[in-house]
């Protein structure tokens, strides 16, 4: 007798209903968010290592460089245009004027001049060795990174009166080619990504020169060439206060009333957290959250002779404060949007 049409033999089969697949799919965005929060973790934690051990190696290589040339590379200006300026000394922040010093103090650093003294990123008619074969002058010079002795005034003796420096920070024209010795190169960049260029024009959320790799519509090889550590930040040089042309000394005040300058005046050099017993009083910061301003610095920075800063992930540094921080009720201090600004500041004190 044949089966009614009615019949079933097995199992009935069933489908997902809807709340089941919403169910499924709110799992997998789930367990998505989870793996991708733990990668971007891990890629953060990667490019922090990577960034401090680049900015050891960097650290290694300007103690090279005092011991090979007598003094520690000068500063450059930070950026500004024309872009030729990037390549001059920065006139330096005045301790005897207290007022302008803590304001001046904030913004003399360079990030060219790593690139420039370090490796020799620039030609011969910067940094007195390197012609390339389309120079004036051109003698084939090979490799072309290096630099010769920059001579006491730091610039290959573009400063024809060095003491005072022009207060402008303008030092005329270059006098390479130059003969001697070839120094350097002192550090190696193992990645090309950590070596660009700038037109001297200013990213202004986070002070540092904008910086453009080859491919990029604005990259020019013949502007000046800047480190930049694992998120594309441009790694800032800060070193202390030298008298005017005596680079192998550091300044000290003559005027007890007037502190000798050190890096502990610098704010975003300044740690976020700090060791039970470590915390020194400097310079005021402006600081809304500590009444008349925060002065909590360190004397780690007050003996360091130089400093390299990395703005860290955020890519963001405030230089008016020792760090950004929300009040009690989580409210933004400055009103830009941003908390914490410096507080994943990578700071590498030498020597």
């Amino acid at each position: 007798m044949s089966p009614q049409p009615d019949q079933h033999y097995g199992p009935k089969l069933r489908g997902f209903t809807i709340v089941e697949l919403m169910i499924v799919i709110a799992v997998i965005i789930l367990l998505l968010s989870i793996v991708i929060v733990a990668v971007n973790a891990a890629t953060r934690t990667a490019q922090s290592a990577n960034t401090l051990t680049l900015m050891n190696s960097m650290k290694q290589a300007l103690v090279r460089f005092k011991a090979d040339i007598g003094y520690y590379p000068p500063v450059f200006g930070p950026g500004s245009e024309p872009v030729e300026r990037l390549r001059e000394l920065f006139p330096w922040p005045d301790p005897a004027s207290p007022a302008s010093y803590q304001v001046r103090i904030q913004n003399w650093w360079s990030s060219a001049a790593m690139a420039e003294y370090l490796l020799g990123y620039d030609e011969g008619g910067y940094d007195g060795y390197g012609l390339g074969p389309d120079s004036p002058g051109y003698i084939g010079e090979t490799p072309t990174l290096g630099i010769r002795h920059p001579g006491p005034d730091g610039v290959w003796g573009a400063v024809t009166n060095p003491s005072p420096p022009p207060g402008d920070g303008s030092l005329g024209a270059r006098n390479p080619p130059l003969d001697g010795k070839v120094y350097g190169p002192y550090l190696e960049l193992k990645d090309e990504r950590l070596l660009g260029s700038t037109d001297g024009s200013i990213d202004q959320a986070s002070g540092n020169p904008r910086v453009f790799f080859p491919g990029d519509g604005n990259y020019n090889p013949d502007h000046p060439k800047i480190i930049v550590d694992y998120w594309g930040n441009p790694i800032r040089y800060y070193r202390k206060v030298y008298p005017a042309g005596a680079l192998q000394s550091v300044y000290r005040s003559t005027d007890p009333a007037v502190p000798s300058p050190t890096l502990a005046d610098v704010f975003v050099l300044r740690p976020f957290d700090l060791k039970p017993g470590s915390a020194i009083d400097g310079i005021a910061d402006n600081s809304l959250i500590v009444p008349g301003g925060d002065t909590t610095t360190t004397h780690a920075l007050r003996t360091a002779e130089f400093a390299l800063v990395s703005a860290g992930p955020d890519r963001a540094l405030d230089a008016t404060t020792r760090y950004d921080a929300p009040d009690q009720n989580g409210n933004d201090p400055d009103g830009d949007g941003i908390s914490f600004e410096n507080k994943d500041n990578i700071v590498e004190l030498g020597p």
